[in-house]
C-alpha cells in the first residue's frame, strides 16, 4: 500500500511551503548580521560555573544519538538516515568545541588527536552510510517505477516529483527531470 502524496498543487502545500521557505530564507538572512555582531561583543574570556554540566549534558546526547543510531543500523531501520546525520553533525560539533576551547591549553594535542582519529572519521563514516542509503532507497523506488535508466545523481534529484494532471487540461503531464527521465509517481 503506497501511502498518499499530496499535490504540489494543493494550496494548504503551497503555502506550508512558502511559510517553510521564508522562514528558513529569514533565518539565514538574520544570522549573518548576528554573527558579524557577535564576532564584535562577545567576551574573549569568560569563567563560566556550569561548565561540567554543559559538557556532561552535551556527551549524553551525543551517545544517545549514536546508540539510537546503532540501534537503527541493527535493525535496518529507514530512519538510520536522520539519525546518522544528526549523530555526525553532533560530533563534528564536539571536534569542533574540543579544539577552539582547548585552543591555548595543554589539551589541544588531545583534542586534536581525538577529533582526527575518532571523532571525525566516525562522522564521515555515518555521513557516508546514510548517503548511500539514500541512494539506494531511491534507486528501489526507480526500479520500482518502471524506470530502466541510470538513477541520476542526489544532486539532480528533485525532492517533490510532479505527477498530477495538468489543471484544466485532464491529460497527464509527461515530467522528465534534465536527463530525460519521468519523474517518480
Amino acid at each position: 500500500m503506497q501511502p498518499d502524496v499530496p499535490s504540489p498543487n494543493d494550496p494548504h502545500m503551497r503555502h506550508m511551503r512558502a511559510v517553510f521557505l521564508a522562514v528558513i530564507t529569514g533565518s539565514f538572512l538574520f544570522l549573518i548580521p548576528w554573527i558579524a555582531y557577535l564576532s564584535v561583543s562577545l567576551p574573549t574570556r569568560r569563567t563560566v560555573s556550569n561548565w561540567r554540566y554543559a559538557w556532561v549534558g552535551f556527551d549524553g546526547a551525543l551517545i544517545l544519538a549514536i546508540g539510537i543510531t546503532a540501534l537503527c543500523a541493527w535493525r535496518r531501520l529507514q530512519v538510520f538516515i536522520p539519525w546518522a546525520v544528526a549523530t555526525a553533525t553532533l560530533l563534528c560539533c564536539d571536534a569542533w568545541f574540543d579544539i577552539v576551547l582547548d585552543w591555548n591549553s595543554d589539551d589541544l594535542t588531545g583534542a586534536v588527536a581525538t577529533a582526527l582519529v575518532a571523532e571525525l572519521p566516525l562522522a564521515a563514516l555515518l555521513l557516508h552510510a546514510a548517503r548511500r542509503m539514500i541512494r539506494l532507497t531511491v534507486a528501489i523506488a526507480w526500479r520500482r517505477a518502471g524506470r530502466t535508466g541510470p538513477v541520476p545523481p542526489l544532486s539532480r534529484l528533485s525532492l517533490v516529483l510532479l505527477t498530477e494532471h495538468d489543471a484544466g487540461e485532464g491529460g497527464h503531464r509527461d515530467h522528465r527531470d534534465q536527463s530525460g527521465h519521468r519523474d517518480l509517481p
